[in-house]
């Protein structure tokens, strides 16, 4: 909140250059996510334009907390969604950040508590920014469009589907009536939500949707991640072989658009 839509957006490219010119370093193995500035939603459908025709990033990166208290279904993001749908990359969110969920409360009442906030902090995010999209009508209106839920566990799916589809229920006639499907529905069918690699209790989240949109995350170099030993982690997850080779691969390659069969001939 706050900082000049200029400015703002002048700090995406400068970020957008220097990971094009990471990249560099293997193209066929690296891939960019761009970020994009909400605060000037012109810039963000120019800056991902550029990023995806000129530098052949996979993917646009925003994070989950809304910019001037302004939710992501809110119409004034409809080019940027329209834009991603119809340059084929997915929206993907990163959990953490201000999340703005006032009044009910504020992660700030933890004060510099890491292990109270945080338990919050990546999951809440993400949560929110699937609320608005999937409750809001963005899939609904573009149905071409994927969104990544990412780095904020996968456990919380269930419940928060559930309950989302059960309020629609309730109020939706009135309050959502452009949603043709149930909000669970959307989510299985344009979501991608990430599992970590010591998250056992994927079984509850593979109970309800299956592994058909669950992607693996490392967590790379965050304190809490397993690295260096994140895939011997994952491998320890009560996943079947076939479960835990779409986790990494076909999931991942549906995502990104990058085919499996380029990864399978380098390994």
């Amino acid at each position: 909140d706050g900082l000049e839509p200029d400015f703002a957006a002048a700090i995406a490219r400068a970020y957008n250059d220097w990971l094009h010119d990471y990249r560099q370093a293997d193209p066929a193995r690296l891939h960019g996510a761009a970020m994009v500035a909400p605060h000037d939603v012109a810039s963000a459908v120019e800056e991902t334009r550029r990023c995806v025709n000129e530098y052949g990033f996979k993917a646009v990166y925003l994070a989950p907390g809304c910019v001037n208290h302004r939710p992501w279904h809110h119409e004034a993001y409809e080019p940027l969604w329209a834009e991603c749908e119809r340059l084929g990359v997915p929206v993907c969110f990163h959990g953490g950040g201000r999340t703005l969920l006032k009044p009910d409360f504020g992660l700030e009442v933890f004060g510099d508590r890491l292990m109270m906030w945080h338990t919050f902090n990546q999951p809440l995010g993400v949560m929110a920014a699937a609320v608005s999209l999937i409750g809001g009508g963005v899939l609904e209106r573009h149905p071409g469009l994927r969104v990544g839920l990412l780095e904020g566990n996968c456990s919380w799916a269930p419940w928060l589907l559930h309950r989302l589809d059960e309020h629609h229920e309730w109020v939706g006639w009135f309050e959502a009536p452009d949603l043709a499907k149930k909000p669970s529905e959307y989510f299985r069918e344009q979501c991608f939500v990430s599992v970590e690699a010591d998250e056992e209790t994927v079984v509850h989240y593979l109970d309800w949707f299956g592994d058909d949109n669950l992607v693996f995350s490392t967590d790379y170099p965050h304190g809490d991640s397993q690295y260096p030993h994140a895939v011997e982690t994952f491998r320890k997850l009560p996943l079947t072989e076939d479960s835990q080779r779409k986790v990494v691969g076909d999931n991942w390659s549906r995502l990104y658009d990058v085919p499996l069969e380029r990864r399978r001939r380098r390994a």
